[in-house]
């Protein structure tokens, strides 16, 4: 049991109990391995019910002596002795902590009817609690009663309002606890007594999704909907399960709801995170931005949108967005690390600084100080941000590796491939057998054409990481790049590509090994294929090099140019 934490005011004479209590009726655990319902469909704290005041109960001796007993009872493992102590002071109080607290642990001692006589003390105290309502379902449950449990049930979802969705989630949580092979065909038999109680279809519709019971979940949620199709909730359900079955059927229903309620902006901010998932941003953005014309304070919207518009190197947008979201929530650190992005890329570095040296959480707190070594190396010179980075206080290994590999990342920028080295190896000797370190360890010893330590390295990685595909793709590029062991390269490089398929990079690898073996038509169908899934400069260098090799010299041009585009330097 909770050890009771108990106040005494000095003046007043009479005590306060505050309770550990409510597993039972505070909130029902979620059955082990089954799928969260939607965020949307989740109420927000703000929208549970408000915790009543607490009136202060009449300090009494008997009332003391009892509350006591429990207490160091309970610690001492003696429930019997806890219960029967508490159950006298809840009687004798009729404080609703204290038969809260009873009711619980009447529960985990397996006596049920005691925690029945109890709730049903509480209904006479609180009757429009609808958590005593549950407790007494529990404890039916408990008993083997589970009709009883779920007429009870039945009856107050019945007589609750929509908006009180948390009560229809608490009770599918409860319901989804007990025998799964009977529970939702017992509870469901009880809409065809009620069959125009919209509440009781949603009850069996979140229980259904919570089951993975797609066929009864179907059947439910659209009965759902047609007693109640404005009602937002069953429709972000439904086109939250659809957004998991395929792209075509979650857009016919989400445009057809839209199109009858355009209002509903939290299914669709649901509708646009599910586009998100699929990679279909742009009509993503379309809808967050929808979303913000008749809310433009959605933070879930502005900053969807902001960083929407900053993968789209749109930053003007993207700025917009993100000044808009502090300006509402004024602690989003996360926010003003973007900020200072977008003004550090637009060279106001005074304005990127003062934006990091506003972030105070101690989860972004390396993020930001790492961000800024970077920016005090780009506004005063490499040394000026090794020294910064020098100055964080990393708190453990992690921490500590991030900021060495920022520092070889500046280093290398500047050419200092030497000082990178003596920097990584002092890290693996802090540090050894840490796989950041030697894979980036490996990667410069590479580009010091340092191939027996770079081999090294990287088969140390794949030692400590066998199923690292970035690690195969690396030594597999090397020794195909600079030696002719291009035997060895291909096994490595496929292998990469078995481990993490249609990565740009590794495509890359396989276009040049095949290259380097004379399958000229097979590397570009390889570089190709990496082309169009990342634009990058140095693929694009290898595409447009094998084109001209084989006498495609315009293509070559073409490829290169845009190379050139995306990379000017």
């Amino acid at each position: 049991m909770t050890p009771l934490n108990i106040v005494f005011p000095k003046i007043t004479g009479k005590l306060v109990v505050t309770c550990g209590f409510l597993l039972v009726l505070g909130g029902c655990q979620t059955a082990p391995n089954t799928p969260a319902v939607a965020d949307q469909t989740v109420p927000a704290a703000a929208e549970t019910q408000k915790e009543p005041e607490f009136p202060t109960t009449d300090l009494t001796p008997d009332l003391l002596y009892d509350i006591l007993v429990a207490a160091v009872a309970g610690q001492r493992g003696q429930k019997e002795l806890a219960l029967e102590s508490l159950s006298r002071a809840a009687y004798q109080s009729r404080d609703r902590r204290l038969i809260a607290e009873a009711i619980q642990l009447s529960m985990e001692s397996g006596q049920y009817q005691h925690a029945i006589d109890l709730a049903q003390l509480l209904s006479n105290i609180e009757p429009e609690n609808f958590r005593v309502i549950v407790a007494l379902a529990k404890a039916q449950f408990g008993l083997g009663q589970n009709e009883i449990a779920i007429n009870l049930l039945a009856d107050l979802v019945e007589a609750q309002e929509r908006e009180k969705l948390y009560v229809f989630h608490e009770i599918a949580a409860l319901l989804s606890l007990q025998d799964q092979a009977t529970i939702l065909e017992d509870f469901t038999d009880q809409i065809s007594t009620r069959p125009s109680n919209v509440g009781l279809a949603m009850t069996a519709t979140i229980l259904a999704f919570r089951l993975e019971r797609p066929q009864e979940f179907i059947k439910l949620v659209d009965t759902t909907l047609n007693l109640a199709p404005d009602w937002e909730a069953p429709a972000v359900l439904k086109m939250t399960y659809l957004s998991a079955k395929g792209a075509d059927n979650m857009d016919k229903f989400a445009l057809e709801h839209l199109a009858l309620f355009p209002e509903h902006n939290r299914f669709r901010l649901q509708y646009a995170r599910a586009l998100l998932q699929i990679e279909k941003s742009d009509p993503a953005l379309e809808q967050f931005l929808e979303v913000l014309k008749s809310n433009p304070d959605s933070e879930d919207a502005l900053y969807s949108a902001g960083v929407l518009y900053l993968d789209r190197k749109m930053f003007d947008e993207s700025r917009m967005m993100f000044e808009h979201f502090l300006e509402i929530d004024h602690g989003n650190d996360q926010v003003r690390i973007y900020l200072s992005d977008l003004e550090r890329e637009a060279g106001d570095y005074a304005k990127a600084i003062n934006y990091l040296h506003g972030v105070s959480s101690d989860r972004y707190y390396v993020d930001a100080q790492i961000k800024l070594g970077r920016i005090l190396a780009q506004r005063d010179g490499v040394e000026s941000g090794l020294r910064h980075l020098d100055q964080i206080d990393a708190a453990n290994e992690e921490e500590k590796t991030r900021i060495i590999l920022e520092q070889d990342f500046l280093l290398r920028d500047e050419g200092m491939l030497e000082r990178s080295k003596v920097l990584l190896d002092d890290g693996l000797k802090r540090f050894p057998d840490n796989p950041d370190l030697l894979y980036n360890r490996g990667l410069l010893h590479a580009e010091l054409d340092l191939l027996p330590q770079h081999e090294i390295d990287m088969r140390e990685l794949i030692a400590l990481q066998p199923d690292n595909a970035h690690a195969y793709n690396a030594l597999g590029y090397t020794l195909a790049d600079k030696t002719d062991r291009l035997d060895e390269a291909i096994i490595l490089i496929e292998k990469a590509n078995e481990l993490l398929p249609d990565n740009a990079f590794i495509l890359d690898s396989m276009g040049w090994v095949h290259f380097r073996l004379g399958n000229n038509d097979k590397a570009i169908k390889y570089l190709k294929q990496a082309l169009d899934s990342r634009q990058d400069a140095e693929i694009a260098a290898h595409l447009g090099e094998v084109l001209w090799i084989s006498g495609r010299y315009e293509e070559a041009k073409q490829v290169w140019d845009q190379g050139i585009e995306w990379a000017p330097d």
